[in-house]
Formats: C-alpha cells, structure tokens, sequence
C-alpha cells in the first residue's frame, strides 16, 4: 500500500484521514523522534546524516504522529520538517514538499538535483513503485563519492592457498585432504589486508545491479568523478561473482562503525537499499523499516546556496564548523548565518513567512536571528529566502528603528504550472533569475 503526504501537514483542514487497520504498521514507529529510529533502524537514511550537528535539530521531532477521529476505526497522519520516504514492510508512505502543486513532487526532486549535482530529466512519475527505487538510485553517486574520498576500504581477509610458495600458517586438514600423496604443494592460509572485502564486494553487487535498470547505467555515468569511482570498485573486486550476491548482502547486514571509513555506512547502507528494493529481503523480517528522509530545512538552505553561487555570498557550514561569526568580544557567542557578504545577511526559511507582504508578520524569533546578525557584521541589509506559492509583486521591506537598516522577504517562487519535470526545471530556472534580481546586488 503507497500513502503521499506533504511534509508539516499538521493544522491542514484537507489531511487525509486513513484506516486504523490499513496503517496499523506504523503505530510502533509514531511519535518517535528521527534520532530514535535511525538509531533503532540502521536502514534508515536521513540528511544531513549527522543529525546531532543539525542547527535545526531535526533529529528532535517525529516523521509522523498518528492522531484519532471522530470515526474510531479512521486516524489522521500528520507530519512535520522532514521529506522522502519510509516503508514498514509492504507499506510506503511518501512525504513530499508542502510547496509542491499534485503528487508529483517535482519541487524535492528538483531540490535534490540541484544539491546533490545530477542532471536527469526524464523521471518515471507515472509508475509510484519505481519513481522510489529511482529515487534511491539518484543518492548513489553523492554516497559513493563521499565514501571513496576516505579511500577505497580495506579491511583483513583469510585467503586458503594450495602451491609451493608458503607465506603462512599451513592448513593441516586442507593439505592432507588434497596433497596426498605430496606433489609438492602445501595448503596454508593467510591473512592480508584487501580491498576486495564484503563492503566493496556490495557496492560492485550495487552497481552491476543498477546496470540492468532503466536509470542506472546514467546514474553511473553521470559525471566524470562517479565514472572514475565506479572504474576504480570494479577494478578493486576481482573476485565479484554475481551469484554470491545472497550470500554478500547477508554478510552486510551488520553495518560497519569503522574508525576511519565513516562515510562508508551511509553506502552500506544504501547498497542494501537498492539491492532489496524488488522487495528482495534476506534474513529480515516483514516489518523491516527502511527509507530516506531530508531536513526540509537543511535541503531548501543547500538549495539557496546553489542558487547564490558566484554571488559572492559565505555559506556558513555549522556542520564543519566553518565560517562562523562570534556576537561578543574574545571570541563567545559563537553563530552561522545561512549567507553573508559586505553589508548583507540571508536567512534560508522553509517555511510561510506570515502573510508575505509584512515582515512585522514573521515570526519574532526569526526576526531578532537576522537582526542579531546584521548588528554583529554591520549589515545594513538583511532578509529572508522562502519557498513563493505565487508571484512576488515587491519585495517586502521594512527600516528598523532609528537605522538605516531594513529586513526583507525575499523568496524564489515555486512553479506550480509545468507539464513535465524538465519544463519544471526550465521555469524554477526563470524564477531563480527574478529571486537574484530581486536582491540587487
């Protein structure tokens, strides 16, 4: 059973109401914060994947909480910041963008492409079985190209030898099994550090399995670092065997908490994804949850950040710790606006700035955020970049008290017209133009 739902539907008079017993699969995983089912579900992907670092806090609130109607054998689902998608079992719910016109989701689609650097036009939103598993297909090369930046992983294998060349422990019950009478071999074993391992033998499984599908072989080609990743797994697992594909996934059930290859649990765990994706299940039980979920707040920031490139604008990176600014004196207060340059802050928001005509409308907290920042770098200018429903006829302003500063609503409308996802994209392009012009930079 598929369910699509918009992200932060909470307080929406339309929200679908659902069975009781349609839905009872997701009773166990309701109310339960993003932290805890990563944690309790290591097939659960989020972004950021570092959620305890998240300024937003994502890891803090539930995917979905289950609320009873006035029917008792009907419930409502809502929702809060986060999109993608979660399956417990035969069940799918998809979460989409509240911005986002039908149930096509053109808008995180478009969002993804743009922060995570593919280029692919032709998504299948027809068929609801496979857009998913295309979906998932897509995070392959961002997890991979993460991962192989750590290097190709290595980890001690046992090999069983049989010749002449004896470099190990002999293996009494092998050579008496197979060298008697003695013809000059000698069967021992060895332990040496390889990359052909489990995890690099599932991702080769990975990737000669997108190779059948309709999108793998151009996810795999999609630029010239993932041709080269991809080159450099194939060449590293010489012996991959397509047959021992059951037997690889069982051994990758554990996922790996290595010291040093810490970007390679997110492609663990993606590769079990894809590969089980026909609802292929080895050793797991029915109710398995597994998924990816976006902080809709960290990809609309990402988003805007790909739309400012070139501006000359810092991105302040909490995650990495990287171009913050400090409010008091000897260094304290330490804080990340989203984007700084001169005499200018921007503050990405997804979220409805109040009425969008009155920047009195938006929330204090917001307001004083962006204030707080302004008077720390001595910007004269300051705003907001928010998701549009519908064309901005001027940009909101208003002058702060005895200063000659003033806060804006600035915003990048979201296309709510397009026949397919490539005039979805032509238009956000459109709209990207007008938002930069609206800065006058």
């Amino acid at each position: 059973m598929r369910i699509n739902l918009t992200d932060n539907n909470i307080g929406q008079p339309k929200a679908e109401e659902f069975l009781r017993k349609d839905v009872a699969a997701l009773f166990p995983i309701a109310d339960k914060t993003v932290a805890e089912l990563c944690r309790e579900n290591e097939n659960l992907l989020i972004f950021p994947y570092s959620i305890e670092t998240s300024d937003d806090r994502v890891g803090d609130a539930s995917v979905m909480t289950i609320l009873n109607t006035s029917d008792p054998d009907k419930v409502r689902i809502t929702t809060n910041n986060v999109m993608g998608f979660i399956s417990v079992g035969d069940l799918q719910i998809k979460i989409q963008s509240r911005f986002d016109a039908g149930r096509d989701d053109f808008l995180l689609h478009y969002m993804l492409q743009r922060v995570l650097s593919f280029n692919l036009f032709d998504l299948n939103h027809n068929n609801e079985q496979e857009d998913v598993f295309d979906f998932v297909m897509f995070m392959f090369p961002y997890f991979l190209k993460a991962a192989m930046c750590q290097g190709i992983y290595r980890e001690y294998q046992n090999y069983r030898h049989n010749d002449a060349n004896v470099k190990g422990a002999i293996d009494v019950g092998m050579h008496i099994a197979q060298n008697i009478p003695f013809v000059g071999n000698i069967a021992y074993s060895t332990r040496e550090y390889s990359h052909d391992n489990d995890m690099t033998e599932l991702i080769r499984h990975t990737i000669e399995f997108m190779k059948t599908k309709k999108y793998g072989q151009a996810v795999l080609n999609i630029d010239r670092e993932t041709k080269e990743n991809v080159d450099a797994i194939v060449e590293h697992t010489p012996l991959y065997n397509k047959g021992d594909r059951g037997n690889i996934i069982s051994k990758n059930l554990r996922l790996r908490m290595h010291p040093y290859y810490t970007e390679y649990r997110p492609l663990q765990t993606l590769c079990l994804q894809i590969l089980r994706m026909e609802e292929v299940k080895y050793g797991e039980s029915d109710d398995v949850i597994c998924g990816i979920l976006f902080d809709g707040a960290w990809l609309w920031e990402e988003y805007v950040n790909t739309v400012l490139d070139g501006l000359g604008f810092v991105h302040a990176e909490n995650k990495k710790r990287k171009n913050s600014i400090h409010l008091f004196e000897g260094g304290s207060g330490v804080r990340y606006p989203d984007f700084y340059k001169d005499d200018f802050v921007l503050d990405a928001k997804y979220k409805r700035l109040g009425s969008y005509e009155k920047v009195s409308k938006v929330d204090p907290d917001d307001v004083h955020q962006v204030m707080a920042y302004m008077t720390t770098l001595k910007a004269t200018r300051g705003g907001f970049v928010a998701p549009l429903m519908q064309t901005q006829q001027k940009v909101p302003t208003a002058l702060l008290k005895d200063s000659a500063s003033a806060l804006s609503i600035f915003g990048i409308e979201v296309c709510k017209t397009a026949s397919s996802y490539g005039d979805f994209c032509e238009k956000m392009k459109d709209m990207e133009r007008v938002f930069v012009e609206s800065l006058k930079l």
